[in-house]
């Protein structure tokens, strides 16, 4: 009869298992690439494609004769973002204030984990724009350069709990060519930066309230703060979100360089935008 003998610590590394992601991302930080008006950290993954169409009126304080700005102000936007790589995806868009068709990226550097790692999740998200508008009223040439616009965001977030995730965001724009022909609050200042801030609390499984906030730094004249309170609303592949804010602008350059209402003063308006998100791949 023969017997075999094999070492406890071989028997014990054979049973020794280990996870084969050792650490989860943490996963819907925001229920969409936008949150009211700003990019969030929500990354399209590869082979998805995000389509928006996002909805500004004019003030409330208009009254009832227009339906307090919905007969009144429109500024729309509608966008396509595309994954391209698990980390990487390509945007494009178009708003009808100054006619801007736009093209970025977004580049996810750094996703929060659920066991220690990483505790936020980092984006990089550079956009160049086109004003297209028909500016052939100018006594001045508008030359191409003239009409190109620069943007560049980097959204931080954490998501704390299960309902509260909370969003810093520096902001850079940069307009080649200012004046009274653009919707800017100063159309003498080319450079404009703030930080914005952002988050969301879930008050059901797929409702969350909303927020943003745009702080003049006092760094260029004229330019006022940005306040935006909304409500999300996830069924199935849409997202809809309904938002009061002071600005007509649905995105970062405009968001920080075009004017802005006083909220506590009525100079606020109702805005709304559709997500959708389709599997292409």
């Amino acid at each position: 009869m023969l017997l075999c003998i094999i070492p406890f610590h071989t028997l014990y590394a054979q049973l020794e298992r280990e996870r084969a992601v050792k650490e989860p991302e943490v996963e819907l930080t925001f229920m969409a690439p936008r949150n009211i008006n700003l990019y969030t950290v929500h990354q399209v993954s590869k082979g998805e494609l995000h389509y928006s169409i996002m909805h500004t009126f004019g003030e409330v304080n208009t009254g009832p004769r227009n339906l307090w700005g919905i007969d009144q102000g429109a500024n729309v936007r509608f966008s396509f973002e595309y994954g391209i790589g698990k980390n990487i995806s390509l945007v494009l868009g178009r708003s009808s204030m100054d006619k801007v068709i736009d093209l970025g990226t977004r580049i996810s550097t750094l996703k929060q984990k659920k066991n220690g790692g990483a505790p936020v999740s980092v984006s990089l998200i550079p956009v160049v724009g086109i004003n297209s508008s028909d500016l052939s009223f100018l006594d001045e040439e508008y030359l191409f350069t003239d009409r190109l616009n620069y943007s560049l965001s980097l959204p931080i977030a954490r998501k704390f709990t299960p309902n509260l995730s909370l969003q810093v965001s520096p902001i850079l724009a940069h307009f080649n060519r200012v004046g009274p022909e653009l919707s800017l609050s100063n159309p003498t200042e080319n450079t404009y930066f703030s930080t914005a801030f952002s988050g969301r609390y879930k008050i059901k499984p797929r409702t969350a309230l909303s927020f943003q906030y745009v702080p003049d730094l006092g760094i260029v004249e004229g330019v006022e703060s940005n306040l935006a309170i909304g409500i999300d609303i996830e069924t199935g592949g849409h997202v809809f979100q309904m938002f009061f804010t002071t600005s007509r602008a649905l995105h970062e350059p405009y968001i920080i360089a075009a004017q802005n209402g006083n909220f506590f003063k009525r100079e606020f308006r109702f805005g709304f935008n559709i997500n959708r998100l389709f599997r292409v791949k």
